[in-house]
């Protein structure tokens, strides 16, 4: 009997966030609409999960139209030449409620193996919430970053060294519980 679960992932179920440090105080946070992909539970454990995640940059939003457009530019997101940034996870363990989700993230052309922390929230009704959360180093990435005389300007300097990615997303509780296991009494 196959028990393969699959969720699709839009922008209905899931919401990608960032925040970045500039001078060291100010955060600067946003967002991206575009958002797709899928988590595919296999068998009876969320253990052998494979999340797949793919934003368009071209969505990003942080409340300041002049701001969005440098984003999507070719100093930060480069959206023109890099249309997708994805992150495919490559292994999944639990420990004492939060879980360990290992993977790829593919920003602006550059592959590196990221890990993240997962939590899984409280049962409401019959979802529960994931929260993802890691740290991407915008350098290794060549994001805010400029060359020669540019290279100089303050503002490109002022902004902090990572960008911390928040993920949340509403799974079908069925598809965290093995069978046979049921959700804790309230």
């Amino acid at each position: 009997m196959d028990t393969k679960s699959v969720l699709r992932i839009d922008a209905g179920n899931t919401r990608v966030s960032f925040n970045v440090l500039w001078f060291g105080v100010i955060h600067v946070r946003g967002s991206f609409a575009g958002i797709s992909g899928s988590v595919t539970v296999p068998g009876e454990g969320a253990e052998d999960a494979s999340v797949t995640i793919e934003v368009d940059p071209t969505s990003v939003r942080t409340g300041i139209s002049l701001r969005d457009h440098h984003l999507r530019g070719m100093r930060f997101l480069d959206s023109g030449q890099h249309p997708v940034i994805r992150f495919v996870s490559d292994h999944a363990t639990r420990h004492n409620g939060t879980w360990d989700l290992q993977g790829k993230l593919l920003l602006r052309g550059l592959e590196r193996p990221v890990s993240a922390e997962v939590t899984v929230g409280q049962e409401a009704g019959p979802s529960r919430q994931l929260t993802v959360d890691f740290a991407v180093p915008r350098r290794p990435h060549s994001i805010g970053t400029a060359s020669g005389i540019r290279a100089m300007n303050p503002l490109l300097w002022a902004i902090g060294d990572e960008v911390q990615i928040h993920v949340e997303m509403l799974v079908p509780a069925t598809m965290l519980t093995p069978a046979g296991e049921h959700a804790p009494a309230r």
